[in-house]
């Protein structure tokens, strides 16, 4: 039988924010972008929750609703400094953690009866431990699947219970879909917006009521949603708890201060984006055959597209075909708000140099077997050394001056482009902190 918990730090940025700076502890926080015209709230504090805020309200109607609220700027090199303190104790207990975003990670304690007990033990160690060690507070759903161990918490929280402080959430094997039943929708983990409105459309307010219409009922009108729908509704979630390193895909998100269609500002955010997409890649040693794009405008319409991939893990090769997804994904005139880049179809690569090869190498990407330059390589793992040991300012993109044009009409922009990493897509200009450097060291600049 599986075990399985849902680890939720209530209020973790806030609870972070208050532990650096206790005058804050007692007041009602959130946290938002400074600076945006139309920023939201990301995070709130359990006061500012009391005075009927909620996560992603505009930042100047949260403040007509709550005049002392105090807006603070995200801090992620803290929450990700925490997270990573958190998931120190949790791999104590559990063999397999998923992360699921700053502080949260889903526990897969199966078959570890022996070692450590029950998982309701298991659990209120880890509440007492991450307390003692960290002084957060924890709230720990445990069920036989990830699906339910979150709702646990879900529903907890809609009962009344307060954060850290409500008991461990506990559902017996076999007592899934009794214990979903009575609750609204608003408590089934990761239920599509669009779905729901159309639930409530036809009046089902409770996931019981779900889970009793037919699976060919719910397929006329969801398509095969319907039946990944019904099953959920029931309880039944056959999704394995897996480790970053396994995850099968890769994706990012970013949200603009202010809607705008000017290439000149989305072309280098997906710079940005695409390079941090590469720096996960590479650190796992995995390519991506396959990149996709959404973009989200002005009036919540979105438009999407895919195209593939060379087994890609250069930021170069990245960025290009963020660019060609962009120009195919943007059919509308209107202002974008909303940007999320995503790469599949991973696999890993194994890399034999050749013996006459003059710096070329023969790289297997799955069963295919491909002769490149290794020059283009060498330059990343330099620009990726140098941003590990100087931070991620070290280096900052020139001009963009070179970028692509849209597809002409006699151009396919979804086919694979030419297999050429000597193209130069773009300049990068260094920037070093200031380093005493060996007597015996030379700089050679270009001319």
């Amino acid at each position: 039988m599986r075990s399985v918990l849902f680890v939720d730090p209530p209020a973790f940025c806030t609870s972070l924010e208050g532990l650096a700076a206790p005058a804050l502890r007692t007041r009602p926080l959130a946290v938002a972008p400074p600076g945006a015209d139309r920023a939201t709230i990301l995070a709130l504090s359990a006061e500012a929750r009391l005075a009927g805020l909620k996560q992603g309200m505009p930042v100047p109607t949260a403040q007509r609703l709550c005049p002392d609220l105090i807006v603070l700027p995200p801090n992620p090199r803290l929450y990700a400094r925490a997270s990573r303190a958190l998931h120190e104790i949790l791999r104590i207990y559990a063999p397999t953690i998923e992360p699921q975003g700053y502080g949260h990670a889903f526990l897969d304690l199966t078959g570890t009866g022996r070692l450590f007990g029950p998982p309701q033990d298991v659990a209120t160690r880890l509440r007492h431990e991450i307390s003692e060690r960290l002084g957060l507070s924890v709230s720990v759903g445990i069920a036989t699947n990830k699906l339910v161990s979150q709702a646990a918490i879900k529903a907890g929280r809609r009962g009344g219970g307060d954060g850290g402080k409500q008991e461990l959430l506990y559902v017996p094997s076999g007592d899934e879909r009794g214990f979903l039943a009575p609750h609204p929708l608003e408590v089934l983990p990761e239920l599509d917006p669009c779905m729901r409105t159309r639930l409530e459309d036809y009046q089902l307010d409770l996931i019981g009521e779900v889970a009793a219409i037919s699976e060919s009922a719910l397929c006329a009108v969801f398509g095969r949603q319907g039946r990944t729908l019904r099953a959920r509704a029931q309880g039944i979630d056959p999704r394995p708890v897996l480790p970053p390193e396994r995850r099968s895909e890769f994706h990012v998100t970013h949200t603009l201060t202010t809607d705008t269609n000017d290439l000149g500002i989305l072309f280098p955010l997906l710079r940005l984006m695409s390079e941090r997409l590469g720096r996960g890649l590479r650190r796992r040693g995995l390519t991506a055959g396959r990149l996709g794009i959404q973009t989200t405008y002005a009036d919540y319409a979105t438009g999407s597209r895919t195209v593939p991939l060379r087994a890609a893990m250069l930021d170069a090769e990245l960025w290009d075909a963020a660019r060609r997804a962009f120009v195919l994904a943007n059919t509308k005139r209107l202002a974008v708000r909303t940007v999320a880049l995503t790469l599949d179809r991973l696999m890993e690569t194994e890399a034999q140099l050749e013996l006459w090869g003059g710096g070329k190498a023969v790289q297997r990407y799955g069963g295919t077997a491909v002769v490149e330059d290794l020059t283009h390589t060498t330059l990343q793992n330099a620009v990726d050394r140098i941003r590990a040991r100087y931070g991620a300012a070290a280096l900052k993109g020139g001009p963009l001056a070179s970028h692509r044009q849209p597809p002409t009409a006699q151009e396919d922009p979804t086919a694979l482009p030419p297999y050429r990493r000597n193209a130069s897509l773009h300049q990068t200009t260094t920037i070093l902190p200031n380093v005493a450097l060996p007597s015996m060291t030379r700089c050679a600049s270009a001319s």
